[in-house]
């Protein structure tokens, strides 16, 4: 018979040890993808991910939110981008990264595709991909064969991430209803899935100025090609101001499935002068 002394320290140590493996399960990975036919250096944290420069890289087993990026494109010793960039736990966030130029004198980090981490790391399949240590300052950087080659400059993106029910057409010939009880217009199809959707909540929720959270919000938009009303009017209310929300609610007409649900984004403005923008500027689309 186990004494109430010893027990209480076993479920200690049980609890102890669950609490480490839900932690060390809460990582994420981040692919950067060269937004031209120039290959990169990857270096994250001071600490060089690639020395083989290439133009795909996958990186896992990130523990922490926020890492300090530096991209060092080959070609061009000037051409290095640098950001401090959110990677979301149990995701997988596509970064697109381009070198600077004329109309961006700093370079870019586009962000091209979030996605809950499973069993299938779907459509980058590149030929090495690196696993960062979780062990501190010595943390080190391990690299695995993926079995998949590196084409240059190229990713084929799979952007809804939704399964292929959600595409097919039922057995009446009726399309599937994403919206429950809609049978209005449709702008697009289909919308991304609920679970893809917070992960983009999150990206805009940790920009901390509002016209980093608009530029954010219209990448995941314009990639992500379909979303709800409802869906929309919750990335509206991140937003501090009218004009604000004004701007990225004309910009994602175009990417909301259920259109006649629309007049529902009137209720995220403070002020009416800014719904009559709105109505007006839909009224001239249609």
């Amino acid at each position: 018979m186990i004494k109430r002394k010893n027990m209480k320290k076993l479920l200690l140590i049980m609890l102890s040890l669950f609490m480490l493996n839900s932690f060390a399960q809460q990582t994420g990975n981040v692919v950067f993808v060269s937004g031209t036919n120039k290959t990169m250096e990857i270096t994250i944290n001071n600490q060089l991910i690639n020395q083989t420069p290439l133009s795909g890289v996958r990186i896992t087993d990130l523990s922490s939110d926020y890492y300090n990026v530096t991209v060092r494109f080959t070609g061009n010793t000037r051409d290095i981008v640098r950001a401090n960039l959110y990677i979301p736990p149990m995701s997988e966030i596509v970064y697109e990264v381009y070198a600077p130029d004329r109309r961006n004198a700093r370079g870019d980090f586009l962000i091209k595709d979030i996605y809950p981490i499973d069993n299938r790391l779907p459509y980058f399949q590149p030929n090495a991909v690196f696993s960062m240590n979780t062990g501190g300052q010595n943390a080190g950087v391990s690299q695995g064969n993926n079995g998949g080659t590196v084409q240059s400059g190229q990713i084929n993106i799979n952007i809804n991430n939704n399964s292929a029910a959600n595409n097919q057409v039922g057995q009446d010939g009726t399309h599937v209803v994403y919206v429950p009880d809609y049978a209005g217009e449709v702008g697009c199809t289909p919308p991304v899935t609920p679970e893809r959707f917070e992960n983009m909540l999150h990206t805009i929720e940790n920009e901390m100025f509002e016209s980093g959270k608009l530029r954010v919000a219209k990448q995941i938009i314009k990639t992500n090609n379909c979303m709800t009303v409802n869906q929309l009017t919750q990335i509206l209310r991140l937003f501090d101001f009218d004009q604000t929300k004004l701007k990225l609610a004309k910009y994602a007409y175009d990417y909301v499935y259920d259109l006649e649900n629309y007049y529902k984004v009137n209720n995220v403005f403070d002020f009416d002068s800014y719904k009559n923008q709105l109505d007006k500027y839909i009224q001239e689309r249609d």
